[in-house]
Parts: structure tokens; sequence; C-alpha cells
């Protein structure tokens, strides 16, 4: 009889245990640790968020798909998405994202994906850009509206 109850323990003790390991699965394509900042936040400290993941949220403009030839096989062309993310103030960032996205200009979106702060030779010393990871859709609530019309 002990030992049914030492044997009910255990099995209960391993259910336990493999419960609370399950979780929802996360594609790890897609799944990065990121930080919520401001547009505003990431340009003023630039060196300081380079190669990392960040989580910006703003207005889409300048919204445009292209193509480029890919080196694997000849004829193949992989197609990009680019756009500004920009903040109520007007500051904004590049965003690239591989594919085309599901999005329209003047779209508020969430952006999660990695800053890379690279130096060129040429033109601008920095390429200031967000590679995207995932895009969300954001809706804006009653205070970001509030912020929005309030007077200098």
């Amino acid at each position: 009889m002990k030992r049914n109850i030492y044997n009910f323990i255990a099995l209960f003790a391993l259910i336990l245990t493999l419960a609370s390991c399950a979780r929802d699965w996360q594609d790890p394509d897609t799944s990065i640790a990121s930080q919520n900042i401001s547009i505003a936040t990431l340009i003023t400290n630039r060196q300081a968020y380079a190669s990392a993941g960040v989580s910006l949220i703003g207005k889409v403009w300048d919204l445009q798909t292209g193509t480029v030839h890919s080196g694997a096989k000849e004829g193949e062309e992989k197609t990009y998405t680019t756009f500004i993310l920009a903040d109520r103030a007007g500051t904004g960032i590049d965003v690239y994202a591989p594919g085309e996205v599901d999005i329209q200009e003047g779209d508020f979106v969430r952006v999660v994906g990695i800053y890379r702060k690279e130096f060129q030779r040429t033109g601008d010393y920095f390429l200031n850009v967000v590679d995207a990871v995932r895009i969300e859709e954001w809706s804006p609530g009653l205070g970001y509206w509030i912020r929005e019309f309030e007077f200098d």
C-alpha cells in the first residue's frame, strides 16, 4: 500500500513538472528578445542600441517594394519592402523587411527587429536601419490621440 502511494506521488510530480514545461511554440525566425523604446530614444542613442533587438511603434510612410537579384540561382529574385516608421513628432527610422508586407501607407504598426548601425565609406557615413523580423498591426489608444492634439 505504501508503495502505491509513493508511485502515485511520483507520477503526480512528473505530470506537474511536464505541465509546467509546456508553453506555446514560437518560431525562432520571428521571435527575438527586444526592448520597447521610442524612435526618438533610438535615434539619440544609436551606439547603445547597435545590433540590439528593438520594438518600435509608429506610422508607415514612404512604403516601397522592390526586388534584388539573388546570387543562388540565375534569374531568381528576392522581394523586399522598405518604409519609414515615424512617431507623432515626425522623427523617423528606415525599416527593411524581407518579402512583401501586408501594410498600407499611413498604417500604425509595431515593428520588432534588429537595429543596424553600419559604417559606409561614401554618402551618409552611417546606415541606420531596422531589419524587421515581425510587423504587427497596432492601434493607438485614447492617450495617443490626446497627446497628438496637445498645443505647444
